[in-house]
């Protein structure tokens, strides 16, 4: 991954504000980050033991959690100085308002400690793939594995499954909060070998959904 998020608005920490006063230091490479819905960029987490003698063995005891964003993909753990970790998410705007990333860590000697990066997610811009995607083109890569198709209409979504215009279709990985009825959405789909629709995108007027990065294989 490309370790920079020129795409952002935001307000620019670079790793200088230390969010955690505890025995662990967290910070982000943003002290806050503000930007309309669909916009992708990289997002820096950095992690100081102060504890040579540390009771979280592996760095995957350490927890995220976010709101109103979605991660694309993310690096390993990478220790960048004497009990200094960095890590980098790849992140998409998913839906409009007040979002979160956040690490949290629990341990023997210090308790619950946790930093929040806040994300401010603002409404769609006049251009940009979000623009795209409402005028009912496909915006983001093209893929290798068969045609895009569309369709747009009022959507429905109970328990992780997406019904419009009579297409049902399971959606993988969405927030519990999209339950019910969604408004006018576009879904953006291709088809298996055995003729079931694998999702790709459904965007509104509020949010920006995407399913592409989980595909792989061309499965």
């Amino acid at each position: 991954m490309k370790k920079s998020i020129g795409v952002l608005v935001a307000s620019v920490g670079v790793f200088a504000i230390a969010l955690s006063a505890a025995a662990c230091q967290f910070s982000f490479n943003y002290s806050e980050i503000t930007a309309p819905l669909a916009i992708v960029g990289e997002i820096g987490v950095r992690v100081q033991k102060d504890h040579n003698n540390c009771t979280l063995p592996s760095m995957d005891d350490y927890q995220f959690a976010w709101e109103n964003i979605q991660v694309l993909g993310e690096t390993a753990w990478e220790e960048i100085g004497t009990n200094l970790y960095e890590k980098w998410f790849q992140v998409s705007l998913s839906e409009i308002g007040d979002g979160y990333l956040m690490i949290s860590k629990d341990c023997t000697k210090e308790g619950y400690d946790e930093a929040i990066l806040p994300i401010t997610v603002l409404a769609p811009g006049e251009d940009g793939i979000w623009q795209q995607a409402s005028e009912g083109i496909y915006p983001l890569e093209s893929l290798d594995t068969g045609i895009v198709d569309s369709v747009v209409g009022e959507g429905v979504i109970i328990d992780g499954v997406l019904t419009i215009d009579q297409q049902v279709v399971d959606l993988p990985t969405i927030p519990a909060s999209f339950d019910g009825d969604v408004g006018m959405v576009h879904l953006f789909f291709t088809r298996t070998a055995d003729d079931q629709i694998r999702p790709l995108l459904i965007a509104s007027d509020g949010f920006f959904l995407r399913f592409d990065h989980l595909v792989t294989d061309g499965t």
